[in-house]
């Protein structure tokens, strides 16, 4: 029996057993979570478990705002950064569902300025173009000969990658168009911190806002949308040849396929997205802008460079990559439509192929080979990554498990396999943390 959609008022909560868990788990999770509190790795988190469209583990814990004290709760809302990318994934499928594109239709057709763009690749040797992983440097950014110096010799130690300087480089043709598929997947090559941006005048006007003065540099940043980024970012060039490298897109790749959306649907993105997804799964608490009687509920950052930190005014940029604020019922809702092969308390959002299109590897061995995972052991569909072996991956959860991360430590998955949905909300990212989250779950299945 469904427990969905979630009532926080009226929250029921699962017996663990009766779901085929251990007794244990909940009390396990809490330890968990209290244990990093403890450690200050996170000042506070909200855990919802669910399975078989079944709450069985819902909890608030630490502080939403430490410096006075405000309890977390369960419905305080979170800074998503990259967990925005799954949400724009379903945006694709349901716009294929439409026929408003195909995953592989180039870019330059509905993108006309992408047509020509070219790829950067190192000066020499002349007889190979040779692609670097990545070049940690920026046009306005050069040093002096000593420090760049300095720089080119720490570079040697991190071989394919360059550190404070970019070296020498010319342009070649791409081999292939870019498509729809290589930005989904990031092996686009747009905007992966590479030769390409790092070499871009567009990349050196973004890091800087710089248009002339801080006036023309506010105007800027505040009239930015997905549509003047997209305009920019078209003249290249990419970081190397489309569909040859996985490489983490973190803040780009994904805005033109959310920018084709809104060409093709002629709806903006945030409207596309609020009809077809947020309103049908009852999201009522995820924006890009928030409004005003909910702000006090949004988690105030705790320590490093986001301090206190809470989004700063309304923006214009409805982005494909970053940017929502939500709560974990909200997203335990997304989730478990898409643990229902599309479908969410009788409405259908996706069909089960398009959630099968979306959740099945489509990189081959690119992902594990940039990630540096074991061969076979995670792949990667569209905006999400895909458990293919849980023997050899970090994060447990069963074959075909599929979700995605943000910065801040935001974490959700899908698991086919054993019909359990898992959210994770903090503000403090963690390689450890939803670790251990994802064994206590994992090793709570009875067998």
């Amino acid at each position: 029996m469904s427990l969905f959609p979630i009532i926080l008022e009226k929250l029921s909560i699962c017996d663990p057993e009766q779901l085929g868990f251990n007794k244990t788990m909940p009390a396990e999770l809490n330890s968990a979570v209290e244990k990093f509190i403890k450690i200050k790795k996170i000042q506070g988190a909200v855990i919802a478990v669910s399975r078989k469209n079944s709450p069985v583990y819902f909890e608030a814990h630490g502080f939403a705002d430490t410096h006075n004290k405000v309890p977390m709760a369960k419905d305080s809302m979170f800074q998503m950064w990259s967990s925005t990318k799954p949400v724009l994934g379903v945006a694709a499928m349901i716009a294929i569902e439409k026929g408003l594109f195909k995953p592989e239709d180039k870019v330059s057709k509905y993108l006309p300025k992408f047509k020509d763009i070219e790829v950067a690749v190192l000066n020499d040797p002349k007889d190979k173009d040779i692609s670097p992983l990545g070049v940690y440097a920026e046009i306005g950014g050069e040093t002096g000969f000593f420090t760049n110096l300095y720089w080119k010799i720490w570079s040697w130690f991190y071989d394919g990658y360059y550190i404070g300087y970019i070296p020498e480089h010319r342009l070649v043709k791409a081999d292939k168009p870019l498509t729809i598929h290589h930005l989904l997947t990031h092996t686009a090559g747009l905007g992966t911190n590479g030769l390409g941006q790092a070499s871009a005048s567009w990349n050196a006007k973004l890091s800087s806002g710089k248009g002339g003065g801080k006036q023309e540099e506010n105007a800027f940043l505040y009239n930015l949308t997905i549509g003047s980024l997209t305009d920019l970012i078209s003249a290249g060039p990419l970081d190397f040849q489309p569909g040859s490298r996985f490489a983490y897109s973190g803040f780009m790749g994904l805005d033109v396929v959310a920018h084709i959306i809104e060409i093709t649907s002629g709806q903006t993105f945030d409207e596309f997205v609020q009809t077809n997804i947020f309103d049908p799964l009852d999201m009522k608490d995820t924006y890009w802008n928030v409004p005003s009687e909910k702000f006090d509920r949004i988690v105030s950052i705790s320590g490093g460079g986001k301090d206190g930190s809470k989004p700063a005014g309304e923006t214009k940029f409805f982005s494909g990559s970053v940017g929502l604020i939500s709560t974990a019922r909200d997203y335990l809702h997304f989730e478990n439509m898409l643990l229902n092969k599309g479908e969410f308390l009788g409405t259908r959002i996706l069909s089960e192929a398009s959630v099968k299109l979306m959740s099945t590897n489509q990189s081959g061995d690119l992902f594990s080979q940039t990630e540096k995972v074991t061969k076979g052991a995670e792949g990667f569909g569209y905006t999400v990554s895909v458990t293919l072996d849980p023997e050899k991956v970090s994060l447990k959860r069963g074959t075909g498990s599929f979700g995605w991360a943000g910065a801040a430590g935001t974490m959700s998955w899908t698991d086919p396999e054993n019909d359990i949905n898992v959210v994770i909300m903090v503000q403090q990212p963690t390689k450890e943390f939803p670790e251990d989250i994802a064994r206590i779950v994992y090793n709570a299945i009875i067998k």
